[in-house]
């Protein structure tokens, strides 16, 4: 009879548990665009976007599980900000990272540590890209990269909804820094590849 008893207490735990799960409410998130950035005319008449990473899901790494993973955001980035205007050459995007990771920090547990509300995790980002301009038979013209990283840390009561939301802001402020990083560079050393 305890052994029913106790297989119902459990039972009981863990649908109750499943239904609260079941009524977080998911966060919608606004679309990240680059729209409001002025278009960077570039003298092509191709841009090619590659990724040229190794994505990976294995802790440390969390980009899949963020509202917008830096690879996409890079990609859109892309979409959005570089624009063909000519009539020869290839602009290619190469993605050579596009990371999230987490980071477990390391807990005091002193007995007045215990009632302190700790920061438990870090989460590092980072981007990096090269811009090449080919000509038509495929050789490198010019070339630029740029990259950024960004990290925050959490407390241990940060719920999983409010790290959803830091983990959108942390990658809108990665590409902010990425964006002024490329943009620079593009400035700088493809001027005869701007129209």
């Amino acid at each position: 009879m305890k052994k029913l008893a106790s297989h119902l207490v459990i039972l009981s735990t863990v649908i109750l548990l499943a239904a609260c799960q079941a009524n977080i409410p998911q966060e919608n998130f606004p679309e990240m665009t680059f729209k409001h950035l002025p278009a960077i005319q570039m003298r092509v008449v191709d841009i090619q976007l590659v990724s040229n990473f190794e994505r990976n899901t294995d802790a440390p790494h969390v980009a899949h599980k963020f509202p917008i993973s830096p690879e996409k955001a890079l990609i859109r980035w892309a979409e959005d900000r570089l624009q063909i205007a000519g009539k020869k050459n290839t602009a290619r995007l190469t993605i050579t990272r596009a990371d999230a990771q987490e980071i477990k920090l390391k807990l005091d547990r002193g007995f007045k540590d215990v009632f302190k509300n700790q920061q438990s995790h870090r989460y590092d980002t980072f981007v990096e890209a090269q811009l090449e301009i080919l000509s038509e038979r495929n050789i490198r013209q010019a070339v630029v990269t740029a990259k950024a990283q960004r990290s925050i840390s959490v407390s241990e009561a940060t719920s999983l909804a409010d790290r959803r939301k830091i983990w959108y802001n942390l990658i809108e402020k990665l590409m902010v820094d990425f964006n002024a990083a490329m943009q620079q560079s593009i400035e700088k050393n493809l001027q005869g590849y701007l129209f």
